[in-house]
């Protein structure tokens, strides 16, 4: 598909990502599983629609000396998309899901169908991967979401209605709620207050030669989603508040800390909240920043835990420029010097954080129907971290809730992520039983 040769801005948060190449692949991974076959035609129909309407995603990334940009890049459809028929659809999405995409490459995300028969029906499982330089999974949430509502219309022949937002990708829209003095003092947040003051790893073993991507995920039942958030609603806690404590407990345990040993594990928060109209009227992009969720001891008893992450949480929840500080510095960093300097800069004062969280709450069953399909499962996780890093994603979809975490490892390691899970569903009994 030609394309004029255009250059786009390469944003703060494009930077960054390419910048965290150091520490994982840069993948966001998707993947949704339904009952029934998917119109291939009106697939990528509506698949080429979106890419058009963000060209970040047919664009190479080209670094230079000064300041790297974007470059619009010419592309056809089978660049992104592939269909094919599989004995075991689940396993050859995850084997597509491990893969990367260069940031150099003409295209910056990647669908794969695989359709496996079952009986008498198809069983069909969408598998997407996308370069976090491009988007968060918030907005990986949001293009989902309008891929199949733009499906469905298409289906329906309501042509008016197909749409796919296209706006500024500038982190800046981040102050666009603020005005006065709150305004000026959101763009001097120049301090990190995100900074681990512990250094406690996730006991991944040590680095294999044969060490290759792989997702570990864990599947919360229904009932236990759902008595979890009875108690937590009890509590008058939110549920990201529970699970953090959960993880705590299940962390205290898996990196054998003692009871009066401090932790951190970063938060991934959202910064939608502080854009007008929840960041609807610009382009897909990353708004993402991290909190430090720190305790000074684990608790004796799950109460306690629960009270300490409250403790460490309501600071930041109090705060009206919540994940805004640092910003500014980054800013800074990026505009005053070369590229090459401004990331030598940046990795002297950033500290990639050990340990992570990042819960993109619910997927909207009811806006991932395909027309004539029926969803049966999904998920979204990060990207797959390099040791000794280790990040927990989180999604709810159908009542349930799935936890994965994505790394560049062994079997061993496979293991170690699935005792931790074992560890997370152990102390998940102990919160529902307060």
């Amino acid at each position: 598909m030609p394309v004029s040769q255009k250059r786009l801005k390469a944003e703060m948060w494009d930077r960054m990502q390419f910048l965290f190449r150091n520490y994982y692949d840069r993948m966001v991974h998707l993947k949704l599983v339904y009952d029934g076959k998917l119109d291939v035609d009106t697939l990528k129909q509506v698949i080429v629609y979106a890419v058009e309407r963000a060209p970040v995603l047919h664009s190479s990334f080209n670094t230079t000396v000064l300041e790297p940009y974007w470059q619009q890049e010419n592309y056809t459809i089978d660049d992104i998309l592939t269909v094919s028929e599989s004995d075991d659809a689940d396993r050859d999405a995850d084997v597509f899901l491990s893969g990367t995409i260069p940031y150099d490459n003409n295209v910056q995300i990647k669908i794969s169908v695989f359709e496996q028969r079952v009986g008498e029906g198809v069983k069909s499982v969408l598998a997407l991967r996308v370069n976090h330089m491009c988007m968060d999974g918030g907005d990986l949430k949001y293009f989902i979401a309008t891929l199949c509502e733009n499906y469905n219309r298409l289906k329906h022949k309501d042509y008016d209605a197909i749409g796919m937002k296209s706006g500024s990708r500038s982190f800046d829209q981040v102050y666009s709620k603020f005005e006065g003095e709150d305004l000026k003092h959101a763009r001097g947040l120049y301090k990190n207050v995100s900074k681990s003051k512990d250094h406690v790893a996730f006991p991944w073993t040590e680095g294999k030669e044969e060490d290759c991507n792989r997702i570990v995920k864990r599947v919360i039942a229904e009932e236990d989603f759902s008595a979890m958030r009875g108690v937590a609603k009890r509590l008058g806690i939110t549920v990201n508040d529970a699970l953090m404590a959960i993880t705590f407990r299940a962390l205290y345990e898996l990196c054998g800390l003692k009871d009066d040993d401090s932790l951190t594990v970063s938060c991934a928060i959202d910064l939608r909240k502080h854009i007008e109209e929840g960041g609807a009227n610009g382009g897909l992009t990353n708004h993402t920043a991290w909190l430090a969720c720190r305790t000074l001891e684990r608790g004796q008893t799950m109460e306690d835990t629960v009270v300490n992450v409250i403790r460490s949480m309501k600071t930041f929840k109090r705060d009206k420029f919540m994940g805004l500080y640092s910003l500014p510095l980054l800013k800074l960093a990026y505009t005053i010097f070369p590229h090459d300097i401004a990331e030598f800069a940046i990795k002297k004062g950033y500290d990639n954080p050990l340990l992570a969280v990042s819960n993109m709450g619910l997927l909207d069953d009811r806006r991932l129907q395909f027309d004539g399909l029926t969803l049966k499962d999904g998920f979204i996780s990060g990207a797959t971290k390099y040791k000794p890093f280790f990040l927990m994603s989180v999604t709810t979809l159908l009542g349930r809730m799935t936890l994965s975490t994505a790394i560049r490892g062994s079997e061993e390691d496979v293991a170690v992520a699935n005792r931790y899970f074992d560890l997370i569903e152990k102390y998940l009994a102990e919160f529902i039983a307060i």
